[in-house]
């Protein structure tokens, strides 16, 4: 496959996949990446082995280099052919789909709740965290911002974002996982500054509530990061992006899109834990079991590592991060488990119906 530009990837989804209407409340279809039959041929060989994934929305770069990279490496190793295919979409969905009956070999997607959500339905074990190096976690990513280039308005930092004059855009964590962590980056924020400020843990969280409250009450929300950052560069709505660094790295990197963009780093963010998993039930149905087990495990080699870090995102691999250091600015970062319990209690406070969120989006 073919490697494109983020900013000719985005433009392709408008005009392809969404049209004129790409940006209305529906939001986009998900997208597939695919491996094309080698040219000249009328299709792939019918003995190619076939892998299906589904992974969430900022990841469509990354997965154009590394199911080839896999694929290629597969062919080295084993003397047989692959032909891996992924499809894109808001990581909640992409789970229920699955748990509902979508047939998917590889889950890589933006929360490990939502792979539990697979679990739970019988298709894997609970303890598929323990099957890979760091809890089955390749990889992760940070929060940070995106405005216009100028500032025109100013945004410095994460209270910018609760300005009243400040357009802000970022994706719906009702309908994603990856938007759920960029939600509770905005409110661990305001609980960590109110207590840096020796404030009690109620007064923390009241001030986490009250500044979250006022940042997502006008906030434009998509239902994946790659709508919010289709309509924040073509549609050229609001003035500041919050959201993924990866995805946002690549566009100030992309020569389509760099000189209209700066990025800006706030002062914390929490670190976005992206987990991936077999979906037992379904690869062995397919007969792809090993398979689909080598391909999980590529994503820690070095050769997969380095894809991951190339996309800009955090590789788990220290040696490699450390080569790929220059690509990541300086960032405070803190763990989900150093100010939340755990997902399901997360879910059921902040957004489930009639939760945080939507108290917030009634305002």
């Amino acid at each position: 496959m073919k490697t494109t530009a983020l900013g000719s990837a985005l433009r392709s989804a408008l005009a392809l996949a969404c049209g004129a209407l790409l940006l209305a409340a529906t939001g986009c279809e998900e997208k597939k990446t695919t491996t094309a039959a080698p040219e000249g041929s009328a299709s792939a060989p019918a003995q190619v082995a076939r892998l299906s994934v589904a992974s969430y929305d900022p990841t469509r770069e990354l997965y154009q280099e590394l199911n080839p990279a896999f694929e290629r490496w597969y062919k080295q190793t084993t003397g047989k052919d692959v032909d891996v295919e992924t499809d894109h979409g808001p990581s909640g969905k992409q789970a229920r789909d699955i748990a509902a009956g979508k047939e998917t070999d590889v889950a890589a997607l933006s929360v490990d709740f939502d792979i539990d959500t697979i679990a739970k339905a019988g298709l894997l074990p609970a303890t598929w965290r323990e099957r890979l190096p760091n809890g089955s976690v390749p990889y992760t990513s940070a929060v940070i911002f995106m405005v216009r280039k100028g500032n025109p308005k100013q945004v410095k930092g994460w209270e910018d974002l609760a300005r009243p004059e400040v357009v802000s855009l970022c994706p719906d964590p009702k309908t994603g996982g990856g938007a759920r962590w960029i939600y509770l980056s905005t409110w661990a924020h305001a609980a960590r500054k109110a207590k840096a400020e020796g404030r009690t843990d109620a007064e923390a969280e009241a001030a986490a509530r009250e500044f979250t409250a006022k940042v997502y009450d006008d906030a434009i929300l998509d239902p994946a990061m790659r709508g919010s950052s289709t309509r924040f560069i073509l549609q050229r709505t609001g003035d500041v992006l919050f959201g993924w660094e990866n995805e946002i790295l690549q566009i100030a990197a992309d020569p389509a899109t760099a000189d209209q963009f700066e990025v800006i780093v706030p002062s914390d963010s929490i670190t976005i834990e992206v987990p991936l998993a077999v979906v037992d039930k379904v690869a062995e149905r397919h007969g792809v079991k090993e398979l689909a087990e080598a391909y999980v495990k590529f994503h820690f080699s070095d050769e997969g590592q380095e894809l991951i870090a190339k996309r800009y995102n955090r590789p788990y691999s220290e040696a490699i991060a450390k080569k790929h250091a220059e690509r990541l600015k300086p960032l405070t970062l803190f763990r989900f488990k150093d100010h939340f319990t755990d997902w399901p209690t997360v879910m059921n406070v902040h957004f489930s119906q009639g939760a945080e969120l939507d108290k917030m989006r009634k305002k």
